[in-house]
């Protein structure tokens, strides 16, 4: 399928940029799927052969504004990774970089958390070679994670990285169809999409520092069971 087309001549690109800016005023307006071309070019001022010249589908147009909120992400990543913040942090930060990039809570946004999830190889066309997408931006913090070993080296990096866009911009938007639905405003913390960063972290522990981790939990019990039998009264010293 083709992909949009980048003009070079200034008179192309300000065209370009009105058949832009009146798709997105029309999909924050309507939805992506109810905006009719007709409207958008009537917007910009242009035909449907303009519009077609420029943006293939209304996807394309989805997928350009996914830009900046890749670029936000994939910024937070390198800057975690400069600073050599932990896996966890460095995929905190990078979650929230592209939560604040993204366009208000709405179908727009909700467009473009799909485009990322679903259409890797075509939003990959629209980034061109300046930006990663999230999964490639996110297998290199796992890389890193994987050579420190607080991430399993059994697997790929970038099949973690896309299990964890995946899930957790799915986490994302099934918790803001939950706040739309209870009539809320505003985003909440994220309890949801927190949760499940969590857990697909801890699933990513190398089996080591899984088995470290249940070491240091006997150890302890070992050592309450031992306080309390010393404790309990008429208990004779042990010897052993």
């Amino acid at each position: 399928m083709p992909t949009a087309r980048r003009p070079r001549q200034a008179r192309a690109i300000e065209t370009r940029r009105r058949v832009y800016e009146a798709a997105i005023a029309e999909f924050e307006r309507s939805g992506v799927e109810a905006a009719r071309i007709e409207d958008i070019v009537a917007a910009a001022g242009v035909s449907w052969g303009t519009f077609f010249t420029y943006f293939p589908s209304k996807d394309d147009v989805v997928l350009e504004a996914a830009i900046v909120t890749c670029a936000a992400f994939a910024d937070a990543c390198r800057t975690g990774l400069a600073a050599g913040s932990g896996t966890g942090v460095i995929i905190g930060n990078a979650f929230t970089a592209l939560r604040r990039a993204a366009p208000a809570p709405g179908p727009l946004r909700d467009a473009i958390m799909r485009g990322i999830a679903n259409q890797p190889e075509r939003l990959s066309d629209h980034l061109g070679e300046d930006v990663p997408n999230p999964v490639l931006a996110l297998a290199e913090v796992l890389e890193a994670g994987q050579r420190r070993g607080d991430v399993d080296a059994g697997e790929p990096a970038e099949s973690l990285a896309a299990v964890l866009v995946h899930a957790t911009i799915a986490a994302g938007q099934r918790e803001a169809a939950m706040e739309r639905a209870a009539g809320a405003t505003e985003r909440s913390g994220l309890p949801l999409t927190v949760l499940t960063i969590k857990l697909l972290l801890r699933g990513m522990r190398p089996d080591a520092a899984a088995e470290a981790g249940d070491a240091r939990e006997r150890a302890l019990d070992r050592t309450a069971a031992a306080l309390r039998e010393a404790a309990a009264p008429g208990t004779a010293p042990r010897t052993d």
